[in-house]
């Protein structure tokens, strides 16, 4: 070979295996075939340990592999079962790996599955078919994808791709296959079989939703034609979602011959069962009330009969029964809503999915705890009464602005419940003369208005504000993403999208005023810092002894304000206080901290101390006093009380020149205080000593007095267990710090005796 030639290099061996040039073991066989396929991720076997590896690539034995690899979490227990029976086609499918199987129906399979490069979720539809079937499935399939694809709306699942995949064996079938969003959930059939029939105003808001996207199902010209509990999806959030548009025809187009009858039978239209080319929505809106009333009852409509002859039959010539015959104290309004969804002739039912949702809303009823109770703020210390509100305490009001009277009428049915007062407003300038007459928490603003659009409200009212932190949240059905993105940096708070989903809507103005609820609290706590400086500062002509001890006492004051509001006694700040002091006394001997521990630190640590938790002032209540564990989303809201108090503070320093070094030192405690030494804290994830020695010293206080101290999650932990825990976590603590507080151990533990 000549000299220019490169060659490729050959890989090590190394204790039996093939080495690439950094030591890593080379796949051979049955994992490196996973692993060229995508079925194993290539990412996911970079991030194992080279023992790992070498463990697995050691492996001959097939069972034995695919356990570890099963352990390790590269293949679920799906692709383990197929791979052990040798059924490896169709384990990819384009640019997605499947990863379990979720349900079947008439016209395949569907899979749960994730894109191979950007790991989305994703539910996918598959199509097995064999070469020799005709061609009349696959239209029906082609049907579906080219329906779902028109169909952009929060109820229907969303189509994001579609392919096929042919088998090198003419014996295996094409796969055909549509890509969809994956909403986790149950069906509506399984819900009320193992949950029994539903509420009113649950069955109704349901319907509503399944209501919502037959609307949009309508306006693209389609039917679905197989409306039923087991096509409706709901998700854990309670949003409905449509699937399975495999029977889904375009008006006026024929794809099934005449007479042919499609659908599910318990739930069929009567002119469905006779010529399922000749329906319309109507056809839907009768399926939709059948389901509607298994959902009422847990029954359904028709009882069952020996023959399809005989079910067809009855549905030609009767009504169902009154739901009120099993329900009897539902509404009678309901019952005729009900019968007239489920009309024999399609001309007595209701026209249109709009006009059902129009009739379902009397019904609907939003849960008074969807939505955050007004917060009523204690008394401040030392602080100037607040002035008056002339709305009553406790109450969120909204204003709902739209020249449409359905939405208005939808938005006040889905908000209204204890703590939320509507008013509806029909344009822009009503809208306005409104909001400076009286103050209010939310606006609902429609964009597209006569004589006076929605972003030129929101342009006003952003230049001259009615009243503080009033929230906007915008919405309409003929935005693009990028004028409505060109909206939300105007000056919008949130948006929603035409027709609006109930379960949307009250989440985004549960958020919304959630966040008031947070800046309100922080403005009060802005107002008490601003008065425990102004108090401080009128003691300037005071001896500086007199000074600090004003001083000490107004923030000790202003941190048992905190301490009213949270779940510790008023112990716990002079405890911790001590342990603080006691702590930094003694590193102060070694010759790490000498230099930098002196008699004014020690007594500004000590009265800074207190206000660690200062930020908590912002907190909402069912957060702060929750008495059971905290979901993620919660704990993330409760970790912006680090921020929330060290902002606070920081804008003291910043219009207040006095005492700037207690300042910091207490910005540095409030904001740094969960930081751990490994770099795993919170907010600003600091590691080792870029983490402010007053913040290293609290934490360690902190957390030995929380691990000691009773809690309605935990009883109180003896002196030696805590040591032993804060031991066990070593990689949270300053490890210098750690070994300090242990040598301390015995003062500590008098410390808690004694102030508790």
């Amino acid at each position: 070979m000549k000299d220019t030639e490169v060659r490729p290099p050959t890989p090590r061996v190394v204790g039996g295996l093939p080495r690439s040039r950094a030591g890593f073991p080379i796949p051979q066989g049955l994992l490196g075939e996973l692993l060229a396929s995508s079925v194993v991720p290539g990412d996911a076997w970079e991030e194992l340990s080279l023992a790992v590896r070498d463990q697995l690539c050691a492996c001959t034995d097939r069972d034995t592999l695919l356990a570890l690899l099963t352990h390790h979490g590269l293949v679920t227990e799906y692709q383990r079962s197929r791979m052990t029976r040798g059924k490896t086609f169709g384990l990819i499918l384009g640019n997605y790996r499947v990863l379990d199987r979720l349900g079947s129906g008439g016209m395949g399979v569907v899979f749960q599955a994730e894109h191979i490069r950007m790991r989305r979720q994703v539910a996918i539809k598959v199509l097995a078919m064999s070469r020799r079937e005709g061609p009349q499935l696959l239209l029906r399939f082609f049907t579906e994808m080219r329906a779902i694809a028109q169909l952009q709306h929060p109820n229907i699942v969303t189509a994001f791709d579609a392919g096929e995949v042919s088998s090198p064996d003419p014996d295996e079938p094409v796969l055909h296959y549509l890509v969809m969003e994956y909403a986790p959930g149950r069906d509506l059939e399984e819900w009320v079989r193992t949950s029994g029939p539903l509420d009113l105003a649950q069955a109704c808001d349901f319907a509503y939703q399944a209501a919502s996207a037959l609307a949009e199902v309508h306006r693209h010209r389609m039917v679905h034609r197989d409306i039923k509990p087991s096509n409706l999806l709901i998700t854990p959030e309670g949003q409905v979602k449509l699937l399975d548009f495999g029977l889904a025809r375009h008006f006026r187009h024929r794809l099934t011959e005449p007479g042919t009858v499609l659908g599910t039978l318990d739930f069929m239209a009567p002119e469905q069962s006779q010529d399922a080319t000749t329906v319309d929505i109507r056809t839907d809106l009768y399926a939709l009330g059948g389901t509607l009333f298994w959902s009422l009852t847990g029954r359904l409509p028709f009882e069952p009969q020996p023959t399809i002859t005989q079910e067809l039959a009855q549905r030609l010539k009767q009504s169902p029964p009154s739901v009120r015959q099993y329900r009897p104290e539902l509404p009678a309004e309901l019952d005729g809503v009900v019968a007239r969804m489920m009309a024999l002739k399609p001309e007595d039912r209701f026209p249109t999915p709009q006009a059902v949702m129009q009739a379902l809303l009397p019904f609907l009823q939003a849960d008074a705890r969807d939505l955050p109770a007004r917060p009523t703020p204690r008394a401040p210390v030392a602080a100037s009464p607040e002035p008056s509100s002339p709305r009553a305490a406790g109450t969120h009001r909204i204003l709902i602005v739209d020249d449409e009277a359905a939405s208005r009428t939808l938005c006040s049915f889905a908000l209204q419940g204890e703590g939320v007062e509507c008013e509806q407003a029909t344009d822009g300038i009503h809208a306005l003369e409104i909001l400076h007459a009286r103050p209010f928490d939310l606006v609902l603003l429609d964009i597209d208005m006569p004589h006076l659009s929605g972003q030129e409200v929101l342009k006003r009212l952003r230049a001259q504000p009615p009243c503080p932190h009033l929230k906007v949240i915008m919405f309409s059905g003929r935005v693009s993403s990028d004028e409505m993105a060109q909206i939300l940096l105007a000056g919008a708070d949130d948006y929603l999208t035409k027709p609006i989903s109930l379960v949307q809507l009250r989440a985004r103005v549960k958020a919304a005023l959630r966040l008031k609820e947070a800046q309100e609290r922080s403005d009060l706590l802005n107002s008490h810092l601003l008065t425990v400086n102004a108090e401080l500062e009128k003691n300037l002509s005071a001896r500086d002894s007199d000074l600090v001890q004003a001083r000490n006492a107004l923030v000790l004051a202003l941190a048992k304000l905190v301490e009213r509001r949270d779940v510790e006694t008023g112990a716990h700040l002079m405890r911790l206080q001590r342990y603080s002091r006691c702590l930094a006394e003694e590193a102060a001997k070694l010759p790490l901290y000498a230099g930098r521990i002196d008699e004014n630190f020690l007594q500004m640590l000590e009265c800074c101390a207190p206000l660690h938790d200062i930020g908590k002032v912002g907190l909402p209540d069912h957060i702060l006093l929750k008495p059971g564990k905290l979901t993620a989303d919660e704990r993330l809201i409760m970790e912006t009380h680090t921020t929330m108090g060290a902002e606070t503070l920081t804008e003291v320093a910043r219009q207040h020149g006095f005492a700037r070094a207690f300042l910091q030192m207490a910005i540095d405690i409030a904001r740094h205080h969960h930081e751990r030494w490994d770099g795993t804290g919170y907010p600003d994830r600091l590691a080792g000593s870029t983490i402010p020695l007053a913040a290293r010293i609290v934490a360690l206080a902190d957390v030995y007095d929380a691990l000691r101290s009773r809690r309605i999650y935990k009883p109180p932990l003896t002196h030696a267990t805590a040591l032993q825990l804060m031991s066990e976590a070593a990689g949270q603590f300053d490890p210098v710090l750690l070994q300090v507080f242990q040598r301390l151990g015995e003062q500590m533990d008098k410390i808690f005796d004694e102030l508790s």
